[in-house]
C-alpha cells in the first residue's frame, strides 16, 4: 500500500526503493552516516499560521515562519492574504503601518501595497514623475483556511491545483463543532519537536498528572500502522484505559491517530462510531532553533465554549508545558555539549525514523519534479508505555 502525490528545495534525496526497504535493524548503520536532526525544513508544504478567529476583517497579523517575516491579513471582504513582511524600498515591516482593508502602507515613506504585494502608490512622486509601480512587489504566499485554521504554503510558486492537501484534523466531515487552540513556543528545531510529538514511550514519564497515566501503569502495546497521505495512520483501535477519562467513557470508545508532514499529529475519538472529539497538533518552524506548537481541539458535543475553553486551556496547557520543560532541558544540553544521540529505538522510535524518510523523499520528489512515493509499509509495532 503506497500513496503518491505530484508535488511541485530539497535535502539529500533518498530513493523510494531504499526508503521502502528500511527495517528497524538498520538503525546502527544509519547512525554511522550521521544524525539528520536540525538540518533542513520540509519545503513545498502547508504550515499552520494561526486560528481563524484571531484575524477579523480588516486586520493583519505579523509572524516569523521558517525564518521569514510574514504578514497575514483579511481584507474588508474577508479574503485572506499572506505577504513577505518587508517593504522593498527600505526594508521596514509593512505590518508596522496602517491597513485600511485594501492596502498596507509602509510607515517609513507611505508607499502602499495591495493584498497581492504589488505597490500601488509612491506619495513622494510629483505629477510629472513616472514610475512603473507594478514592478515593485513584495512576495506573496498561498494561504488557505481549513476547519477555522489558517495555513500558509512555503515552496515553489505553482498552480493552486498542484498544491498538496492541508493536513486538517480528521473525523469532522459533515459535523458541527466548536474549537479551542493553545499555543506555545519550543526552543528547538522542528525535527526535535516532531520526534517528541510522535514519540509514545515518553508519555508515562513526562506527562505525570493525576488525570493521566504514570510510569507505574506501563504495559506492552501492539499497534498497526499503514502508510497514508504524506505520513502514516495508526489503525483505529480502543484507546488506553490508563487515564481516568477513558476509564469512565467505556468500551464503545475508539480512536485513530495519524501523522502528516511537515509536522502534524492528528487524532479523533468516536463513541458508537460518531466523532465527539478531534484534534491536531501542528509544528511550525519560527527559525532554526525555535518552533511554534499549536494544538487545536474540536468537539461536537453541545458544550458551549464558555464552559469548555477554561477546562481545555488548563488540561492542554498543563500537558504541553510538560513537553516544553523537557525541550528546554534538551536544547540546553544540545547547544552546549553537542552530544551524539541514539536516534531510534526499536519499535517505539520507529515513527521517528519514518519522519526523516518521509521528509527526504518529499524533498527529493519536489526537487526532481516527480511523484512522491510514501516510503512506509504496513507494519505492526510493539512497545511498552
Amino acid at each position: 500500500m503506497q500513496t503518491t502525490f505530484v508535488p511541485n528545495q530539497t535535502s539529500s534525496p533518498v530513493s523510494a526503493e531504499r526508503a521502502a526497504d528500511w527495517k528497524p535493524s538498520d538503525v546502527e548503520s544509519d547512525l554511522e552516516k550521521g544524525q539528520p536532526y536540525g538540518k533542513t525544513y520540509t519545503k513545498n508544504m502547508w504550515y499552520y499560521a494561526l486560528p481563524s478567529n484571531k484575524l477579523k476583517k480588516g486586520e493583519i497579523e505579523s509572524k516569523v515562519m521558517l525564518g521569514e517575516p510574514i504578514v497575514i491579513g483579511r481584507d474588508n471582504e474577508g479574503k485572506l492574504f499572506a505577504l513577505r513582511d518587508i517593504c522593498p524600498h527600505q526594508a521596514v515591516p509593512l505590518s508596522a503601518g496602517p491597513f485600511d482593508g485594501k492596502e498596507l502602507m509602509c510607515p517609513f515613506h507611505g508607499w502602499k501595497f495591495d493584498t497581492s504585494g504589488t505597490c500601488t502608490e509612491v506619495p513622494s512622486l510629483c505629477s510629472d514623475q513616472k514610475m512603473n509601480l507594478c514592478k515593485i512587489r513584495t512576495a506573496n504566499y498561498p494561504v488557505k483556511e481549513v476547519l477555522d485554521s489558517i495555513w500558509v504554503y512555503f515552496g515553489d510558486t505553482v498552480n493552486e491545483a498542484d498544491l498538496p492537501e492541508v493536513p486538517y484534523a480528521p473525523g469532522l466531515d459533515g459535523l458541527k463543532y466548536r474549537k479551542n487552540t493553545v499555543t506555545l513556543q519550543l526552543p528547538t528545531h522542528i525535527d526535535y519537536a516532531v520526534a517528541a510529538l510522535i514519540d509514545t514511550a515518553h508519555v508515562p514519564y513526562v506527562h505525570k498528572s493525576w488525570w493521566w497515566r504514570s510510569a507505574k501503569s506501563v504495559k506492552e502495546k501492539t499497534k498497526t500502522y499503514v502508510p497514508s497521505g504524506t505520513g502514516w495512520t495508526m489503525v483505529k483501535h480502543q484507546p488506553s484505559k490508563h487515564s481516568l477519562a477513558f476509564k469512565l467513557i467505556g468500551k464503545y470508545l475508539e480512536t485513530e491517530i495519524s501523522f502528516r508532514l511537515p509536522g502534524c499529529r492528528r487524532e479523533y475519538l468516536t463513541f458508537n462510531g460518531t466523532t465527539f472529539l478531534a484534534g491536531i497538533t501542528t509544528l511550525t518552524p519560527v527559525d532554526e532553533t525555535h518552533t511554534e506548537l499549536n494544538h487545536t481541539t474540536y468537539w461536537t458535543l453541545p458544550i458551549p465554549k464558555i464552559v469548555a475553553n477554561p477546562v481545555l486551556d488548563y488540561f492542554v496547557t498543563t500537558f504541553l508545558k510538560q513537553d516544553q520543560t523537557l525541550a528546554l532541558m534538551q536544547e540546553n544540553i544540545i547547544n552546549k555539549y553537542k552530544p551524539r544521540l541514539i536516534m531510534t529505538i526499536k519499535d517505539a522510535g520507529t515513527p521517528g525514523h519514518w519522519y526523516f524518510l518521509l521528509k527526504k523523499e518529499w524533498n527529493a520528489a519536489t526537487s526532481e519534479k516527480r511523484p512522491f512515493v510514501n516510503p512506509i509499509k504496513e507494519t505492526k509495532l510493539r512497545w511498552k508505555t
